[in-house]
């Protein structure tokens, strides 16, 4: 009778999150207008300080927030007190977003876009701030969308400084659920990315890693699409040039596995050094990594964006 009753128990799991992923009936195109109001209206709420106008978009359960120059954020109350800082310190002059794509995987959005945010710094400058952003939106059942994550950075370097204003806050992450054999394969893609940005061998890293048709967004230049833009940067930004790394660590706080897909947000420490030594740095930074199988099995990056802390 208790073999009967797990029985029981396990099907209707089973069914629950078959159901739960399932791909909705209507397309990426729908959805990509449904995006393009949404964002309207977080301009709105951005140029009018209307914090609930952005906060009634995330998941109020386990969200990840990833801005720019700032530790990853897992609550919903932690990303209202970085928009309450930020509001009570700067005033918008211009807010925009213009979607890129619309990726429709089982009922979740990846949509990648570009950004306009030109803000009053409290000193009383200009910060024109254009960049790029990576947002995954869970689709309900009513076909409501909810903001799980979402992560953004600049076309071109710029200097943490810039967002002094915002204190940092404490985040305890949220525990790993996905399948450990999902989990071995991608720490094992991860550990190759860590041995060829040690041993510096950056078109390696690009052609092993990514997939050819992969789209890469990174913290100093506009969204790189496709092998013939991403090889160049990697083999360029990973010479030796006299730099030492001297500990790389990625690390995964959260998957979710969709299919021939795989959603990792995934984080790094680096100890770097330069001149013999005589000069070291630690940098620190996050990611949203959308991995996809090759007609191989492989993972490989098919969308990928990283920021630093």
């Amino acid at each position: 009778m208790k073999n009967k009753y797990l029985l029981i128990v396990t099907l209707v799991l089973f069914f629950s999150k078959s159901a739960a992923q399932k791909t909705p009936n209507q397309n990426a195109d729908y959805f990509k207008e449904k995006l393009k109001s949404i964002n309207m209206q977080l301009a709105d709420a951005f140029v009018n300080e209307d914090i609930n106008g952005i906060m009634k978009y995330y998941d109020s359960k386990e969200p990840t927030f990833m801005p720019e120059y700032y530790k990853t954020l897992y609550t919903k109350e932690g990303i209202e007190y970085y928009y309450k800082q930020w509001f009570d310190n700067v005033k918008t002059d211009t807010y925009k977003r213009n979607i890129y794509e619309v990726q429709l995987i089982k009922n979740y959005l990846i949509e990648i876009g570009t950004f306009t945010n030109n803000f009053i710094k409290p000193d009383g400058t200009l910060f024109q701030y254009d960049g790029k952003y990576m947002n995954v939106w869970r689709i309900e059942k009513n076909e409501d969308i909810v903001l799980l994550s979402e992560i953004w950075g600049a076309n071109t370097g710029v200097d943490k400084s810039n967002f002094s204003f915002l204190k940092p806050q404490a985040s305890v992450m949220p525990k790993l659920t996905v399948s450990k054999s999902i989990k071995d394969e991608v720490d094992k893609r991860n550990a190759l990315i860590a041995k060829l940005v040690k041993k510096r061998e950056g078109e390696k890293h690009a052609t092993e890693l990514f997939a050819k048709d992969a789209i890469y967004m990174t913290y100093d230049t506009p969204m790189l699409i496709g092998m013939d833009n991403i090889k160049p940067y990697f083999t360029e930004h990973e010479k030796p040039n006299g730099v030492s790394i001297d500990v790389l660590e990625i690390k995964t706080s959260q998957m979710i596995a969709l299919d021939k897909f795989v959603l990792e947000y995934g984080y790094y420490y680096v100890e770097v050094s330069w001149d013999n030594k005589k000069g070291k740095a630690i940098v620190t930074g996050k990611s949203t990594n959308l991995w996809k199988r090759d007609k191989n099995g492989v993972f490989m990056l098919y969308r990928q964006m990283v920021n630093h802390d």
